[in-house]
């Protein structure tokens, strides 16, 4: 017996639905908001983060990080992020902050669906939007796509409200839906994916707007990107250039992708497991509400949904750069009308088979969120590829600078395996410690050592590495820094020690132009043809940072000033001397196979990079002395 299906609410929501929202909001909070010490905190998130704490500081700023297509973003995650940061530092509550969002997305969704589709069928979309594990995943990082989910939704309610209001109010509506898709673009360039199905909304409409609606529409889009595409004006000409040269190579695998948004996980090798079910299931639902959807093509609304699918994929064909994963967040929520179209067929064709349709979805979801659950008990362990989990991070960083505090220490020294921007560690560590005094050092070879009292967080990765490290104590129990077993060690360096550090080096004397004075070597291992040594200077910054960049040139010299190994290193960084700092670079060097026998003689000196001009050794009036410094080996 078939029975008269559910109306959707046509104006405001009933109680029902408004408590069925509130049930969707909490169940995708869950997820979203709990074990944020095993959040994914990466790069990218770092530099987030840092961008909106110096926001918070007043440097102001029109544009966000930079993508992976080589141009600056737009910083609308930087404003989102700066917010909770007013409140905590801690990078935990920014996090849960984008979850919230996420969550508050979910129940949203649920009230927009409302207006298509029956309670049944619009909570089922809400769950698998829910307990989807992707799109967990891409709630709790501070990453630019973590806010399209709830600028998607935002856009998805106006742009089905334009098309719904009577033609005196659509100008407005208009606007509304044309400042949604702003916000989408101040995010990220992901969401010029969605300009067909923009076109398409004014497209259904275009006999019902006038010039002066069109113009108040286009300025809802104009006046908010205005200070960020000014901003980027200058660069685009020589960027667009570089695009068209650069080409688009290889097509993405849309289907694939597309399927695993829905499914939430990878797609699985063979349909004869669970997985496989779950994916029948969900195709089967899926392919139904293609089916119903078809059935109501009249109504715009749905063709508007069905453009946002259709238009969406192929302009990812067609988009000039490289597709990624994760700019398909954009299908989000829209991609769940599917399954909740096909529970709204099996509704209308049998009350029982709808409560069947809506059971089995059910059973979908919960297979979701199992899989989120395994999901963090991996991360737990260690998941190649996802990366430190934020709560090692975050407890490093509390760790140094509570001991910068406790030990009266006027900075930390973080010795790190590697302190360039794509070093992890080093971005990562950098972002959290803003706002407490501190340098990154490349602990493989350096260790400095400051006329003040400092506190060093080592990296165990360099301990075994850096034989400089001499006249300091350990001050804390070492500190895990990751799931596969590294380690954060504490030392504290007293000046009143520093003759120690220097202790074991044989003494030298020569002060180079660049404010740098050697006043200690060391060679370490077997000085012989075909040999590895270890060549140990310490030296003094006498100034603050010198204007270029400089590196060392250590040579291997024959009595007869043969070379027979070298060896070439910015070893310390000059935007990174202070005066009164003494430091200690470790070297590797390799005696040629073919080189005479000892005695040797070791020659070190100085030169600017790029410009590769010789730093010359000064006298005590400052004058050019010599080139280089040499020193006979026994």
């Amino acid at each position: 017996m078939r029975t008269p299906p559910e109306m959707p609410t046509s104006s405001l929501h009933s109680w029902h639905d408004q408590l069925l929202a509130s049930a969707l909001i909490l169940l995708a909070a869950l997820p979203r908001l709990t074990y944020l010490n095993l959040a994914e905190f990466k790069i990218d998130e770092a530099r987030h983060y840092q961008l909106a704490y110096q926001l918070l500081r007043g440097v102001w700023r029109w544009t966000g990080s930079t993508a992976s297509i080589g141009f600056p973003k737009a910083p609308l995650l930087i404003y989102t992020l700066a917010l909770p940061l007013k409140i905590s530092r801690d990078p935990r509550v920014a996090t849960g902050w984008l979850g919230l969002l996420a969550a508050l997305a979910t129940g949203a969704f649920y009230l927009i669906l409302r207006r298509l589709l029956s309670k049944r069928a619009a909570f089922s979309a809400g769950l698998l939007l829910a307990f989807n594990p992707q799109a967990i995943l891409y709630a709790r990082k501070l990453f630019t796509a973590d806010l399209l989910l709830p600028l998607t939704t935002f856009f998805l309610g106006a742009g089905l409200a334009f098309l719904s209001v009577p033609r005196e109010r659509a100008g407005r509506y208009a606007a509304v839906a044309t400042f949604a898709f702003a916000l989408l673009l101040l995010t990220t360039f992901s969401p010029l994916l969605l300009l067909p199905a923009l076109i398409w909304l004014y497209w259904e409409r275009r006999s019902e707007l006038t010039w002066r609606q069109l113009g108040i529409a286009a300025a809802a889009f104009i006046i908010p990107c205005l200070p960020y595409l000014l901003t980027v004006a200058p660069q685009l000409p020589s960027f667009l250039n570089q695009a068209s040269a650069a080409g688009k190579s290889v097509l993405p695998p849309l289907p694939g992708w597309i399927s695993s948004w829905l499914l939430g996980t990878s797609w699985p090798a063979t349909l004869f497991t669970l997985k496989g079910l779950v994916v029948l299931l969900l195709v089967i639902f899926s392919l139904g509400g293609i089916l119903f959807l078809f059935q109501r093509r009249d109504d715009r609304r749905i063709r508007f949904l069905g453009a946002w699918l259709v238009l969406t994929s192929l302009a990812a064909l067609l988009f000039p750069f490289e597709i990624q994963f994760h700019y398909l967040i954009v299908l989000l929520p829209t991609l769940y009308v599917l399954p909740a179209a096909g529970v709204e067929l099996a509704c209308r064709r049998h009350n029982r088979l709808g409560w069947l349709a809506t059971g089995l979805l059910l059973l979908v979801a919960l297979w979701q969120g199992n899989i989120w659950v395994h999901t963090l008990q991996d991360v737990k362990q260690g998941v190649a590829g996802y990366g430190t989990p934020l709560g090692y991070w975050w407890s490093a960083a509390q760790q140094t600078r509570a001991l910068v505090t406790e030990q009266e220490a006027e900075e930390a020294l973080l010795l790190l395996p590697g302190t360039q921007p794509w070093d992890e560690k080093a971005a990562v560590l950098n972002a959290l410690l803003a706002g407490t005094v501190h340098r990154l050092v490349d602990g493989h070879h350096t260790t400095v050592y400051p006329p003040h009292r400092a506190v060093l967080l080592v990296a165990s990765e360099v301990l075994t590495a850096n034989q400089t490290l001499t006249g300091t104590r350990a001050v804390a129990t070492p500190l895990p820094a990751s799931p596969w077993g590294e380690q954060y060690h504490y030392h504290l360096w007293e000046p009143a020690s520093q003759g120690d550090s220097f202790a074991d080096l044989q003494p030298a004397s020569a002060k180079w132009a660049s404010g740098s004075r050697l006043l200690g070597y060391q060679i370490r291992g077997n000085a012989a043809p075909g040999e590895t040594v270890q060549v140990i200077l310490g030296w003094e910054s006498t100034s603050g940072p010198y204007q270029q960049d400089v590196h060392w040139f250590i040579h291997w010299l024959s009595q007869e000033g043969q070379t027979c190994g070298q060896v070439d290193d910015v070893g310390w960084p000059t935007s990174r001397w202070q005066p009164g700092d003494h430091i200690k670079m470790q070297f590797s060097l390799t005696i040629a196979p073919d080189a005479p026998p000892p005695p040797y003689i070791l020659q070190v000196g100085q030169y600017t990079y790029p410009g590769l001009e010789n730093i010359p050794i000064v006298d005590v009036a400052g004058n050019p002395a010599a080139a280089a410094v040499e020193f006979p080996l026994d």
